[in-house]
């Protein structure tokens, strides 16, 4: 069962009607997880910073030229204490994330450090083992492990990919370690990167490929 924010606290804030009857379709799971950072901190606050910022946000839509938030049931999870052991935390949000599924919602997660992404990503795997991940970045964060970390925020991806039918397209690559790059030499049938500095090149097409059937 998911324990949800009140009415109004959650991502979006309130709205002058009430929401839509019946469960949500889009769950937003806080999970302020900063157990790995190596320069500056503050991930921790992310989540709750987000959705205080979100309460500021006008809910008209110029495109759609309505307010789509007065027909699209949206919850938000409250944020739960989080495990000081990453690979526990990891499954804490595993588990968020599958009871998002299992409602039948579409989960989206606020972090923290880039560390959850393997825990948030681990139901829709169960499902869909050949998920392909899109991957938007700096760094490429394909480390086995960093710090004496093995969840590291530098190793999310490569934690991803411990799934082996798992297909990762990075976008914006422009740090990448000697390690990383032998990795990535030998794993180049399910990686794909985009570097930065081939950003005037970008093919849209070329990007979404991978990601397609």
């Amino acid at each position: 069962m998911m324990k949800m924010m009140a009415p109004g606290a959650g991502f979006l804030g309130p709205v002058d009607a009430a929401p839509p009857a019946g469960a949500p379709r889009a769950v937003i799971i806080p999970f302020g997880l900063e157990h790995t950072v190596s320069w500056r901190g503050g991930t921790a606050g992310g989540p709750r910073a987000i959705i205080e910022a979100s309460h500021q946000v006008e809910l008209f839509d110029e495109e759609l030229w309505c307010e789509p938030i007065r027909s699209f049931q949206l919850g938000t999870m409250a944020e739960p204490d989080i495990p000081g052991n990453t690979e526990a935390a990891l499954d804490l949000l595993a588990s968020m994330t599958g009871a998002a599924l299992e409602s039948g919602a579409f989960p989206l997660v606020l972090g923290g450090e880039h560390s959850i992404t393997p825990g948030a990503i681990r139901p829709f795997l169960d499902r869909w083992p050949d998920l392909a991940l899109l991957h938007f970045d700096a760094h490429a964060d394909l480390r086995d492990g960093y710090e004496g970390e093995f969840y590291s925020h530098a190793s999310a991806m490569r934690r991803c990919l411990d799934a082996p039918r798992l297909r990762l397209v990075s976008l914006g690559i422009r740090n990448i370690s000697a390690g990383e790059a032998e990795y990535y030499q030998e794993t180049r049938e399910r990686i794909t990167i985009h570097w930065a500095r081939d950003k005037a090149d970008w093919d849209v097409g070329r990007i979404l490929a991978p990601l397609i059937g």
